[in-house]
């Protein structure tokens, strides 16, 4: 009810997140804390401190959410665009080191443009490669085929 009485103010949209986590919903959590970081800042909130400790909450919130799954698991690699396809197969190979019960498919966004969830303090400009793998190998394919499908482009 107080999202709906008054949707820009921050502090309505962390209760919420709080709510989810206790309902162990942690994706929608995280997404309404991100959702209350971004109106902290654009509400001109000037305590830096605040809207880090924002961004750490909705990042762990993430965390907890990925965590919890079981069909799949993620890594990030630091990524530099000059060796694109040697970076894709050496985040192959440490995402099999590391999570071997998701091997079925190993499937590696090629895009390259995923920021980290994990720490508020990671590099403001590196970019990092996001890999997927799945204990179920129809799942993992059906996914890297939405991901890298072309979708048309509808002119005007």
């Amino acid at each position: 009810r107080s999202i709906i009485q008054n949707p820009s103010h921050f502090r309505n949209h962390l209760r919420q997140a709080a709510c989810f986590r206790r309902l162990q919903r942690y994706s929608e959590a995280a997404r309404s804390a991100m959702i209350a970081d971004c109106l902290y800042v654009l509400a001109g909130g000037t305590a830096l401190e605040t809207s880090d400790l924002i961004q750490l909450y909705w990042q762990a919130l993430i965390q907890e959410a990925l965590s919890g799954e079981v069909s799949f698991s993620v890594l990030y690699t630091p990524f530099e665009k000059e060796d694109e396809a040697d970076k894709i197969k050496e985040a192959n190979k440490s995402f099999a080191e590391k999570h071997p019960d998701y091997v079925q498919h190993i499937f590696t966004d090629p895009h390259g443009i995923h920021l980290l969830p994990e720490r508020a303090e990671s590099l403001p400009d590196q970019e990092y490669l996001l890999t997927l793998g799945f204990r179920n190998r129809e799942i993992g394919k059906t996914v890297e085929k939405s991901v890298i499908r072309n979708l048309p482009v509808c002119p005007g």
